[in-house]
């Protein structure tokens, strides 16, 4: 065996070396992410219903719900308001906004009560007090070996980020017919944060 390997050096190489380099890149592009968390968990709000089925409420969601001084607060809506330019004023869209709490360490989201969230703390920063941001991210990656001929998938998602850092997180169900890319809005990070 030994003797296969000093002849065939170069052979042998050639097809470790290309070996070894995708398995360092992978590391170095997936490890990070294993690792990245926060101690907080976040609130986001999105809509229900609607003429539009959802698709462009984030605006309405923007004007909607916002943490001041460290509390949730449900805003006012200007009855001519129309956030997504349709000629129907918001309060005729029937947007029905839910609410979700979002454990970040288990990386799953609940909906909530109003009244729930209303009597958390809140941090309306995107950026968490340890350093972690709520980013969207647009992902056109190769699903097979032809990626490079137009195949492979695309997704829009939402991440937590912490430098180059990205990690994926699950929001409302995507089978849920409610999940848009559009139909999102963070509201803010829970204190304390976890014990």
């Amino acid at each position: 065996m030994k003797d296969f390997f000093k002849k065939n050096f170069a052979i042998v190489l050639a097809f470790v070396l290309p070996i070894a380099l995708i398995a360092i890149i992978a590391l170095s592009t997936y490890l990070p992410s294993l690792f990245l968390s926060t101690h907080y968990n976040f609130i986001y709000s999105s809509c229900t219903e609607g003429t539009n089925s959802s698709y462009r409420c984030n605006n309405y969601l923007q004007k909607r719900f916002s943490a001041v001084n460290g509390k949730l607060v449900v805003n006012a809506i200007d009855p001519a308001q129309d956030s997504d330019n349709d000629k129907i004023p918001d309060i005729n869209e029937n947007y029905t906004a839910r609410i979700f709490l979002h454990d970040t360490k288990k990386n799953e989201s609940r909906e909530i009560t109003l009244e729930e969230a209303q009597v958390l703390s809140l941090n309306g920063l995107l950026t968490s007090p340890d350093g972690v941001t709520v980013s969207s991210h647009y992902d056109r990656s190769g699903g097979d070996f032809f990626f490079i001929f137009g195949g492979g998938s695309s997704s829009y998602g939402y991440y937590l980020t912490k430098g180059k850092s990205r990690s994926k997180l699950n929001l409302i169900n995507r089978d849920d017919r409610y999940y848009y890319r559009d139909n999102f809005q963070f509201i803010g990070w829970v204190l304390p944060g976890r014990n």
